[in-house]
């Protein structure tokens, strides 16, 4: 089984972790640099999925993220992962508040049963990094949340047109036992139970 995946990274260490949790599920993902990613919606080898992985958000490359998502978006589909999710959100017009009140540390995933977390426990544990409070309200019209903490704060969300998609959470952590049937569910594939 073969998918062209490709993590863009900010020399975070959680694409390490990414990649291999992917690898696991029998693809062989492409790391790039953000720095060098070169991709443009017209180049002929563009990946399938675009995995953004990055250390904060905003991302310290925020505007070639920016650009990236804006020549991608409807072209490959985009997966951000825990603040390259954030990042992804950003360059799709959520605004962030300066406070982050919420993680570190593990929390309880409510999803809405989606493809992505389709064949997933409806209540799953997943850990975090340190993140906003963001609600409804802080995403534009066309992104739906996908999945939330019990007291409502985003975990997941989704365009509603193109595919694009973004987990708040880490599914490559250990400290997220679902996550490599999310992974699974994002890339095609059911992983064997």
């Amino acid at each position: 089984m073969t998918s062209l995946i490709t993590i863009l990274d900010d020399e975070s260490s959680a694409a390490f972790n990414v990649a291999h949790a992917i690898a696991a599920l029998g693809w062989m993902p492409e790391v790039r640099p953000l720095a060098r990613a070169g991709l443009t919606a017209s180049e002929a080898s563009s990946p399938a999925h675009l995995v953004l992985v990055t250390g904060s958000a905003p991302a310290t490359m925020q505007a070639t993220i920016d650009e990236l998502v804006a020549a991608q978006l409807g072209h490959a589909a985009l997966v951000g992962i825990g603040n390259g999710a954030l990042a992804l959100a950003l360059a799709l017009g959520v605004r962030l508040p300066e406070e982050r009140p919420v993680g570190p540390g593990i929390v309880e995933v409510c999803h809405d049963g989606c493809l992505a977390f389709g064949n997933l426990n409806y209540r799953f544990r997943a850990r975090i990094p340190r993140l906003p409070h963001l609600g409804r309200e802080a995403l534009p019209e066309f992104l739906e949340m996908t999945a939330t903490t019990p007291s409502g704060a985003l975990l997941a969300f989704r365009h509603q047109t193109h595919p694009c998609e973004g987990v708040l959470f880490h599914p490559e952590s250990s400290g997220t036992p679902e996550g490599l049937r999310w992974f699974a569910n994002v890339f095609g594939v059911r992983a064997s139970s």
